[in-house]
């Protein structure tokens, strides 16, 4: 999984991922791509969430690893009801500063009210992802979906089941990032297959 909040260069490194040779199957794939609907909340993205690691499970009996870019925090990938399923699984955050995050999606289009949201999610994105017991509230909201937050309840930052390695996008150019993440997609990869 490579995850962060808007702005932080998930799409741009897919589109460079995709065009790079990892030494293993690989599918590389944007979260959004299985459409989002108006109005979209987090309950609808634990569904999404679930989708995409059941997807992962049924790529893996065939042996292809999928390299999933989007805004998943790791709790909630922990907590995917097929994530059990999984031979395995790996997280890159990508995060930038509140300064560029602005920059990058006011150049997006984005309205300038909602750019204080998206630099307070961006935050907590990166304090979550460093610490599970860091405001778990904002994602455990009632879902349809069965999510299993008992998988992680309890633990804290120092447990080696809750990882994930975090690329600073500040200064990186868009080739400089997807290297980066090329890096440690290899890595993860050649330990999967250890």
């Amino acid at each position: 999984m490579v995850t962060g909040a808007s702005g932080a260069g998930k799409s741009t490194v897919l589109a460079e991922l995709a065009r790079q040779d990892l030494g293993h199957a690989v599918r590389c794939v944007e979260f959004d791509s299985v459409g989002v609907p108006e109005g979209a909340d987090t309950a609808w993205r634990h569904s999404a969430v679930e989708h995409w690691v059941d997807r992962a499970v049924d790529l893996q009996s065939s042996g292809v690893h999928l390299l999933l870019c989007g805004q998943v925090p790791l709790g909630e990938l922990l907590a995917a009801p097929s994530a059990e399923r999984l031979d395995g699984l790996e997280v890159c955050l990508l995060h930038c500063s509140p300064e560029v995050r602005r920059d990058r999606l006011r150049r997006r289009g984005e309205p300038e009210d909602a750019l204080i949201h998206h630099v307070r999610f961006g935050e907590w994105f990166l304090r979550h992802t460093l610490d599970p017991s860091h405001s778990p509230d904002v994602i455990r909201v009632p879902s349809p979906t069965p999510m299993r937050w008992d998988r992680w309840e309890g633990w804290t930052e120092d447990d080696p089941r809750w990882a994930a390695h975090v690329i600073d996008t500040d200064a990186l150019t868009a080739t400089e990032a997807a290297g980066q993440v090329a890096a440690w997609a290899r890595a993860a990869l050649e330990r999967s297959a250890a």
